[in-house]
């Protein structure tokens, strides 16, 4: 079966936590680490920059290292979907805020801006609390 989509996922992590997002404008929608889709033609490598940037308003100084490609099946309100998600880390160094406010400007559903709220989860939460099988590659992570 081909993939609805092909996407990124950033798994980021500074001092033993990992890098997670909500949207306080849509309380339902549950944790996610930053990503995104891959758009056609498109670098993996360089999606999952663009993405990581553009959601989180960070722009690394170091490269990316993949994880793992993983297909996952999900439901998100009421439907199914079938993604190709190629998984990518990045330690972030120095000092990081507790907590941020950063809307994306350019969704891509192409609708109005989206409000992230990000902060750090430790890994035993992020196992229980990431939603769209998003926990799947935290082992990969020590």
């Amino acid at each position: 079966m081909k993939p609805d989509a092909l996407k990124v996922l950033i798994y980021a992590t500074w001092r033993d936590r990992l890098l997670v997002f909500d949207e306080p404008d849509f309380p339902q929608v549950a944790l996610q680490v930053p990503g995104g889709t891959v758009e056609t033609g498109e670098d993996i490598a360089a999606a999952a920059l663009r993405e990581f940037s553009e959601e989180t308003g960070i722009l690394p100084e170091t490269p990316f290292a993949p994880l793992i490609v993983h297909d996952c099946r999900f439901s998100k309100d009421g439907t199914e979907f079938f993604h190709r998600r190629h998984c990518f880390h990045i330690s972030l160094e120095g000092e990081q805020p507790a907590s941020w406010l950063h809307r994306e400007m350019t969704p891509f559903s192409g609708g109005s801006p989206i409000l992230f709220r990000f902060f750090w989860l430790g890994f035993d939460d992020a196992r229980t609390r990431l939603g769209y099988g998003m926990e799947h590659p935290l082992p990969l992570l020590g």
